[in-house]
């Protein structure tokens, strides 16, 4: 695979998910793709539904591309994810912390579509930085 499936990561990623641009998702996530992300059902549907609350419950999202890897029909991604607590996430309410955590995605492109993903967000560290664990984080 050359970089083009690297480009198809960074616009889901990067437009799809940091600025909840539904036409990017639309156009490089094919409509029944298979998801691998603990509590996340399959299809194209439920993951515009996840953007869209994880749009309102964090403003000024950013996802910078760390590192990657292309293995095959693979496209490896490391992004820092950056925003501002300010909705509701997971029942917790706003706190207008800022956060920052880690976050690997694996997709499997075909015809220039993600088809499978597995994503693996370091909630742990989001909610603890927003404080919703009872755990003091610092």
């Amino acid at each position: 695979m050359t970089n083009n499936g690297l480009n198809v990561l960074r616009e889901v990623v990067e437009k799809g998910f940091g600025m909840a641009d539904m036409n990017v998702i639309d156009k490089y996530v094919c409509d029944d793709y298979i998801e691998h992300q603990f509590g996340r059902p399959n299809g194209k549907e439920i993951l515009k539904m996840s953007i869209i609350g994880l749009s309102q419950a964090f403003s000024e999202r950013k996802y910078e591309l760390i590192q990657y890897a292309i293995v095959d029909d693979k496209v490896w991604g490391h992004y820092l994810f950056t925003g501002v607590h300010t909705g509701i996430f997971y029942g917790h309410q706003p706190t207008g912390i800022r956060v920052n955590i880690h976050v690997m995605d694996i997709v499997t492109i075909e015809n220039n579509q993600i088809i499978e993903h597995w994503g693996v967000p370091d909630r742990l560290a989001l909610l603890m930085q927003i404080g919703a664990t009872g755990v003091n984080n610092k």
